[in-house]
């Protein structure tokens, strides 16, 4: 389904598990782990076939230039509180879904 950049918590992995199933935390990866560069984090999404949920714009940056796969779901949220970020995300599930069983572009921007 998607792999979580580590500019978010991998603890929204647990926390969203119920509503998307096979979620995973790029921190929690072997093959990437904490201080993986952007490169290798793309590299693994596309060929796991994964999105990539973040807040970093440098994913948007690599979906301009390279395109799809993967697909990129981009957050953009002032707060960085897990509560949040969670809340945001849950709101938008079925859009989530949608953007992910779906033939698109490959970039979803979710704004709070």
């Amino acid at each position: 389904m998607f792999l979580i950049d580590e500019n978010l918590s991998y603890k929204l992995a647990a926390r969203l598990e119920d509503d998307f199933m096979g979620i995973e935390a790029v921190s929690k990866v072997t093959s990437l782990g904490e201080g993986s560069s952007d490169e290798q984090v793309w590299k693994y999404a596309k060929n796991h076939q994964l999105a990539i949920l973040t807040r970093d714009k440098d994913f948007v940056d690599y979906w301009s230039r390279l395109g799809p796969p993967p697909k990129v779901i981009h957050l953009i949220i002032t707060n960085s509180r897990l509560s949040a970020i969670e809340s945001l995300i849950k709101q938008n599930r079925i859009l989530i879904h949608q953007f992910l069983s779906e033939n698109n572009n490959g970039l979803l921007r979710i704004r709070a």
